[in-house]
């Protein structure tokens, strides 16, 4: 009776040779995907930039100026030679602020919250003052940025 199988027999020899490379090739391309991945770090790694508006010095007039800061709108207007900028969000509820120019003052319509010229709470249930933006002036340009606590 002849074994009419075309099965390849395989000596002991091949056989620990293609063992012996299979981890000998794990240790080759395990530290290559590691620095692949040191390569293109993921996002959350990358380092944000500083949140920032820019408004040309030109558009700011005598009426408030507004703007959107962080996705939020915001306000920006002169005040006795000072660019000041805050958020129009109330530190009480979230609702937006609007500016009345003429009591020179920011009123929340949700809750009766009013803050002053400087976003100091004057009256109502807000917490704490308006966000307030740093700002300053580079060639003509108004820088607005959230101040460091």
């Amino acid at each position: 009776m002849e074994n009419t199988s075309n099965s390849r027999k395989i000596t002991r020899r091949q056989f620990l040779t293609l063992t012996a490379s299979i981890p000998l090739g794990l240790a080759v391309v395990t530290p290559m995907t590691l620095l692949a991945g040191t390569l293109n770090p993921p996002q959350s790694l990358m380092p944000t930039p500083p949140k920032m508006a820019v408004i040309k010095e030109a558009d700011i007039q005598d009426e408030p100026l507004e703007f959107v800061y962080d996705g939020a709108p915001a306000l920006l207007f002169k005040r006795e030679g000072e660019i000041l900028a805050f958020s129009r969000v109330c530190t009480h509820l979230g609702c937006i602020v609007s500016w009345n120019a003429e009591a020179q003052q920011f009123e929340c319509p949700c809750h009766g919250g009013i803050y002053n010229a400087k976003g100091d709470v004057v009256k109502g249930p807000p917490p704490k003052p308006l966000l307030k933006l740093a700002t300053w002036l580079e060639e003509g340009i108004v820088m607005a940025q959230l101040k460091e606590a």
